[in-house]
């Protein structure tokens, strides 16, 4: 009788240590993980300001290229 309960006793005791083993390689993967998010946003704001610092220049040569293409058409209604 005793070391049939000290049998379910020592069987729960290793459940709860692979339940500990398991809880411990989460905890793990979790940081993991939030180490990698972590970085990829540094990444996503490099980019984020570097496209915002080109905006300006885009937007110019954007508007530069509707004058120039407005400008070529009006000519080319004057001509023909």
């Amino acid at each position: 009788m005793e070391e049939r309960r000290l049998a379910r006793v020592e069987s729960k005791i290793d459940d709860l240590q692979k339940a500990v083993v398991t809880l411990a390689r989460v905890e793990e993967r979790i940081q993991t993980i939030f180490n990698r998010q972590s970085s990829i946003e540094q990444r996503v704001n490099r980019i984020d300001e570097a496209v915002q610092n080109l905006s300006p220049s885009v937007r110019f040569a954007e508007r530069l290229f509707w004058i120039l293409l407005v400008a070529f058409s009006a000519l080319l209604s004057t001509f023909l």
